[in-house]
């Protein structure tokens, strides 16, 4: 039988997949990142939100008003609409239908989705221009982000060579006061149990993803006239390209709609608060990372405060990965999680968004050094808060295989020695000679 799987992290092991010719690009941007690239530190990190609801442009990866190739080879997994075809159009493969133009639903859908982004709560990244892959939120590594909505003045920016990835089951928002730029060569990736589904970008301005540039989620267009998004070449998203009314342009560019299953947001009842937890990937062989998430949820219209410190303990066997990448969104609590240690825990004073309902997350990154099953549950009353305390457990269940060790190749055979074609004639001369010379001497 085999067995496929996702294993974002290994610790030992080399990995040769198809595309195992981009791992120097990726070593050169370990390196880079380590280059000592000033960093936000925001100790008040993004509040986790509700996806909305997509409406009739959920299966289609463009929906533009204008869509804009002149380069061809464009690829589409899912269905398209415009009004202006691309010049390229020919040499463009769609999977999906074909709409042509889009119909005014698509608009409206599309509109009524962005205002309920931009009407929910997010904590602002700064005031002015932020570099996404130098930020830090709730203390955890520089361009890795919990599930939250995050904010900012100005323009959000993702620099050449880096990688921002977004850890962890839930609903990330990026709401730039201003252009959003991908540089080229750059990666935007979901691990740990995100879904390209629940990823979503609405800047106020132009969106401009870089050549070889990588991203996930849903992208709008800018909320101004005329304003559009443009892919460089042989840039690559999973997600959607929602332009309507304006242009999107491509340019031997990869979209595929995403076929993840969203994520759940638990909806406590009214006045109380809940828990729900997930792994993300579900199963990794032995040594391998799963990313735990936690969301706590508040169906109040004002902020919960934890009264008591909320502990979960790891199952037997599963413990803190060396390094935790230990996160949360929630309001003022610090997450503890000690490497090698099997709990992770949020302080009392901690607090939970409000709302319908107002939820937050906390992630950490665990391992197994035994193949099991494991369940990790958080029991009813486990989250004790000024609002009540969830009166329904959490669980969930982390798959933890044997590594099949793969023999090394046996030894290449030892290669017999030939001569060429030219040596072997002088050889043949040679003993001509010797055995002529020895014929002499035997008649004399």
């Amino acid at each position: 039988m085999t067995v496929n799987f996702q294993v974002p992290h290994m610790r030992g092991i080399a990995l040769i997949a198809p595309g195992a010719g981009s791992l120097p690009r990726r070593i050169s941007r370990f390196f880079q990142a380590c280059a000592g690239v000033a960093l936000l530190s925001l100790a008040a990190p993004a509040l986790a939100q509700v996806a909305p609801d997509l409406g009739s442009t959920s299966t289609f990866g463009i929906v533009s008003q204008t869509w804009s190739d002149e380069t061809g080879g464009t690829a589409i997994t899912g269905d398209v609409c415009y009004t202006t075809a691309p010049a390229a159009l020919g040499s463009i493969t769609i999977s999906g239908a074909t709409e042509t133009p889009c119909d005014g639903e698509k608009g409206t859908d599309q509109g009524d989705a962005l205002a309920d982004l931009n009407a929910q709560s997010c904590t602002s990244l700064g005031g002015g221009a932020v570099e996404l892959n130098a930020t830090s939120i709730g203390g955890g590594p520089p361009g890795v982000f919990p599930p939250g909505c995050y904010s900012s003045g100005g323009a959000m920016n993702i620099t050449t060579g880096t990688t921002v990835t977004l850890s962890g089951a839930g609903v990330y928002i990026f709401r730039p006061g201003g252009e959003f730029t991908q540089a080229a060569d750059s990666d935007v990736v979901a691990a740990g149990g995100a879904c390209e589904n629940d990823v979503f970008w609405t800047p106020t301005g132009a969106t401009t993803i870089g050549a070889n540039a990588n991203i996930v989620g849903n992208i709008f267009r800018g909320t101004a006239d005329g304003l559009s998004i443009t892919f460089g070449n042989s840039s690559s998203l999973v997600g959607r390209a929602l332009t309507f009314g304006s242009t999107v342009t491509t340019a031997n560019t990869s979209i595929s709609v995403p076929t993840c299953e969203p994520f759940v947001t638990p909806v406590p009842g009214e006045g109380e608060v809940a828990l729900s937890k997930t792994f993300g990937p579900t199963t990794i062989p032995v040594g391998g990372i799963s990313t735990l998430t936690i969301t706590l949820s508040n169906n109040n219209e004002g902020e919960a405060t934890l009264t008591e410190t909320l502990t979960d303990a790891l199952p037997g066997g599963v413990v803190i990965e060396s390094t935790p990448n230990a996160s949360t969104s929630c309001g003022v609590g610090t997450p503890t999680a000690v490497a090698g240690s099997s709990t992770v825990s949020l302080p009392t004073g901690t607090t939970i968004p409000g709302g319908a309902p107002g939820t937050c997350a906390l992630i950490v990154d665990v391992t197994a050094a035994a193949p099991g099953t494991y369940v990790n549950t958080l029991a009813a009353g486990a989250l004790v808060t000024d609002q009540g305390s969830n009166a329904d457990p959490a669980s969930a269940t982390l798959n933890v295989i044997p590594l099949t060790v793969i023999p090394p190749f046996p030894p290449s055979p030892t290669a017999i020695p030939t001569l060429s074609q030219c040596a072997m004639i002088i050889l043949a001369f040679v003993l001509a000679i010797v055995g002529f010379a020895a014929m002499r001497r035997g008649a004399g």
